[in-house]
Formats: structure tokens, sequence, C-alpha cells
């Protein structure tokens, strides 16, 4: 089973735990703070990951970090599953799932804006207003900055992608041009 399809699963069943203790927000915000510590903290990784590490040691060591944090028993249990199958490899591909996941639940849609420069607040609301009616859902506009494409900007609403840029109406015209 391929990284992806795996972390589907995991993702899903925590999901579907989540929404059985109707605690799928807070669930997701549990992962995403160890995900960070995790990421952030190379021992930690480092131990988790070890295959010399005995478990009932990896057991222990989550255990002294995710106790204080006070996270669910069902986020605890999720994570000592993960370091049980030594899956603790595969939780950020669970994390972009169970994200994912979560928001579409919620109706949220994720749109990517790429623009040259940062957006105005004007225009930031009123490409979020515009989203919103086209996908019916909540839109959050995740802002990157490539001076490449000169003016205007690329948006991606799931699989579909609108190029309004500049770089690109001038290809279209260089091609028209050339055509004859």
């Amino acid at each position: 089973m391929t990284g992806s399809a795996l972390a589907r699963r995991y993702a899903r069943a925590l999901l579907g735990i989540g929404r059985e203790e109707g605690q799928v927000r807070r669930v997701l915000s549990e992962v995403e703070r160890f995900a960070s510590l995790f990421d952030e903290t190379p021992a930690l990784r480092d131990v988790l990951e070890a295959a010399h590490v005995n478990r009932r040691d990896k057991q222990a060591v989550l255990e002294a970090v995710v106790s204080p944090a006070g996270y669910l028993p069902v986020t605890k249990n999720f994570l000592r599953l993960l370091v049980d199958k030594r899956r603790m490899n595969i939780l950020p591909q669970i994390l972009v799932e169970l994200r994912r996941m979560v928001e579409e639940l919620e109706g949220i849609e994720r749109v990517e804006v790429v623009s040259p420069a940062a957006l105005s607040e004007t225009l930031r609301n009123f490409l979020k207003s515009v989203l919103e009616k086209q996908t019916g859902k909540r839109v959050e506009l995740e802002e990157k900055r490539d001076p490449a494409v000169l003016g205007g900007m690329v948006v991606k609403v799931g699989s579909t992608v609108y190029d309004g840029s500049v770089q690109t109406q001038l290809s279209r015209i260089r091609g028209i041009l050339q055509k004859g």
C-alpha cells in the first residue's frame, strides 16, 4: 500500500473516531500541535522512528510528551498506534489528509492564490466573496508570492486553475502573433 493511501486510511479512521466523540476540530488541532513538535524536535523524531529503540521506551517518550499537553484520549491512542505500527514517518501525510477531510466536512475550500505581491485587503475580501459564491463553501485563501507572475494572479480551486497572470496573457498574444 502506498504512503498516501495508508495516510488516507489512518486519517479516515481518526476522523471517524473524532466524529463519534464530537471532537473533530480538537483532534485535528492536537495532531497539528504534535506534528509541529515532532518536526521541530529532531531528538523526538529520532527516538520515535528509530528501529533500535524498543516500543516500550518509545511509548514512554511519547507519554512524557503528550500527557502534560492534555491531549484527548483518542489523540493519545492514535499517536500510540502510530508508534506501535512504526508509522510515525507518515504523520505529515496523515495530517494533510486529516485536515482536508475535516475541512471538507465543515464545508471549507482551500484556494491557492499566486501573485507577484501581497493582495490588498479589499482585493482579498472581493476574491474570497466571489469564490464563496462560486463554490458554495467557505473559502480559505492561501496566498503565495511569485515574481515570475509579473502581474495579475493565478487562482487554484481544487484541480481547476484560473490563470489571469500577465505572463500567460503575454504568452497567448505571442502565440496569436506567431500564427499570423
